[in-house]
């Protein structure tokens, strides 16, 4: 022992006591580094339900020392939860800690979900699907999911006996009390409110320690595994893909290509048996605007607009629906014009329109033609034309979220609403901007490169009056429409679509407005913005898909 010197009176003094054959206490102990705790192998665990049985595996270890983009080297941690039987994790946390042990980031993956946090300050800033959220704290917070037991091992170990957690599952905050006690020279035990953590390797103090098995009065909810390996990693950003359903048949077809050189578009019949039963009633479904495939799904992106449900649902309703992937998506070919016009693409959908009618499966009479955003405008000046060799007319018209004006003034809505929250010089500046490059393209000037291939979508697109289209239409019309929409106005699009189809619709002709669903006719609990479209937890609206289905079959019986 070394003794403690004390000067004083010009005189030096030893301490007489004899020392303490008692150790210190745990928490007063040495703390691990975080080079050490690389070292170390995969840490995991099972977690039992009432009867003792695993349910999933929680596990974790450190990657080591690595380059963060913002914010130079930091220490890499990642935890996992990975239910039974599951080829995938429920969720994975990676955390980056800063030198001195602190979370400096960290971002939360699941299969449908991706939140990413950053520490600025005293502020935990968490940021999702374009939505941010600042929590203050005058204690530091980590974020800590439900059954993240390598990060309370970890922050143990570090000293943080108090731990302060973000828990994301629920958005809120949560402490963690730990009392320590030291059992004996190999063991110690952690206790939290009900819970025990049972504690291994007391004799290096807090460096040392590992959670072996956690109860909760007399369960045992946790108990240690041998696994030494990390499940592979979830996507930083969630990749949707459409997941054939069992009662369904997917029939591969072409659209063919045109000798105006326009390409041959992949597609699909879904129908509900491939059993003949004689000619069918039919729908043909047209996408909204921008690159998607057949299902709705958004190239590399994490956007999955959702027609697939709405396509399927009228499938098992009896219907043969066609679906197509968009030129140069998918497996459909680009064409001779890489940049299309608006004419062009409507004149994709009329190619998509005879074939349907000319399948053997399929009754030319009853074919209902529903169009979604843009695809409402497509679908609306087909519905005033012919089908077929024997010139049918449709059977009905479905408008979702359609344009009730002039494509110029709805673009300039939605990028005001994309830019909520913004200053409103910065908003004008961005619109003002916008209707340069419209006049630009209108008056045949010259257009910044990244425009130049929308130039002729621009010229056709903005000479086409939605409403005047609409009053061609001899067919039953079904207008729909979100509340929560801000790409396409319940007010400025569907009043005026509204309005036209009380006073002149057809007979059988409906509208209704869903104001708690948005833009997908998916439901929005709060205010839609383009980064919730990727929130992949969310479906389209039941509700919804019955009134379609409800409406096309009243059409074709």
């Amino acid at each position: 022992m070394i003794a403690a010197l004390v000067l004083g009176g010009g005189c030096d003094r030893r301490a007489s006591e004899p020392p303490s054959s008692e150790p210190p206490p745990l928490a007063e102990t040495a703390t691990i580094t975080l080079a050490q705790l690389c070292e170390e192998p995969i840490r995991a665990w099972a977690v039992l339900d009432a009867g003792g049985s695993i349910v999933a595996v929680t596990r974790g270890g450190c990657l080591g020392r690595v380059e963060h983009p913002d914010d130079g080297p930091l220490w890499h941690l990642v935890a996992q939860l990975q239910a039974r039987d599951q080829p995938q994790p429920s969720w994975e946390l990676h955390t980056w800690l800063d030198e001195h042990g602190r979370p400096r980031h960290a971002e939360l993956r699941t299969a449908e979900l991706v939140t990413r946090f950053a520490w600025q300050d005293d502020a935990l800033v968490v940021r999702r699907l374009g939505d941010q959220l600042v929590i203050t704290s005058a204690d530091p917070l980590w974020v800590t999911p439900n059954h993240a037991l390598y990060l309370r091992e970890v922050m143990l170990r570090l000293g943080v006996l108090r731990q302060h957690g973000w828990v994301p599952e629920l958005d809120t905050l949560a402490t963690l009390e730990l009392e320590l006690t030291r059992l004996d020279d190999d063991r110690a035990q952690a206790r939290a409110g009900a819970g025990v953590l049972a504690l291994e390797g007391a004799a290096r103090g807090l460096a040392g320690l590992q959670i072996g098995a956690v109860m909760a009065g007399d369960a045992l909810i946790y108990r240690p595994l041998a696994e030494r390996t990390l499940a592979e990693f979830l996507p930083a950003v969630p990749m949707p893909r459409y997941r054939p359903p069992d009662d369904l048949a997917l029939v591969p077809v072409e659209i063919p290509a045109s000798s105006a050189g326009a390409p041959t578009l992949a597609a699909e019949l879904v129908v509900d048996t491939l059993e003949p039963r004689g000619p069918r009633p039919a729908v043909l479904f047209l996408g909204g605007a921008g690159p998607q495939d057949r299902h709705g799904i958004v190239p590399d992106s994490a956007v999955d607009l959702g027609s697939h449900e709405l396509h399927d649902a009228l499938a098992r309703a009896g219907f043969v629906v066609l679906r197509f992937d968009d030129r140069g998506v998918g497996d459909s070919e680009v064409g001779e014009d890489p940049t299309p016009g608006f004419l062009a693409l409507v004149d994709d959908g009329r190619r998509a329109l005879a074939m349907l009618a000319s399948r053997p499966e399929v009754d030319p009479k009853r074919i209902v033609v529903i169009g979604h955003g843009e695809g409402a405008l497509h679908a609306s000046i087909l519905a005033a034309e012919r089908v077929g060799k024997r010139k049918h007319a449709i059977a009905g018209l479905v408008l979702l979220a359609g344009p009730g004006r002039n494509l110029r003034e709805l673009v300039y809505d939605e990028i005001r609403a994309s830019l909520a929250g913004r200053r409103e010089g910065e908003i004008r500046t961005v619109v003002a901007r916008a209707q340069q490059v419209h006049d630009a393209a209108l008056a045949d000037e010259e257009l910044p490169a990244s425009s130049e291939g929308a130039r002729r979508w621009m010229v056709e697109a903005f000479a086409e009056d939605p409403l005047a289209r609409l009053a061609r239409v001899r067919a039953p019309i079904l207008a729909l429409q979100g509340g929560k929409d801000f790409q396409v106005s319940p007010e400025r699009d569907f009043g005026p679509i509204t309005a036209l189809i009380d006073k002149r619709g057809p007979k059988g002709s409906a509208t209704e407005l869903f104001p708690e669903l948005d833009h997908l006719f998916k439901p929005e609990p709060g205010i839609s913005t383009p980064g919730h479209y990727a929130d992949l937890r969310r479906r389209v609206d039941p509700s919804f898909m019955a009134v379609v289905v409800a409406w096309a079959l009243e059409r074709c019986t």
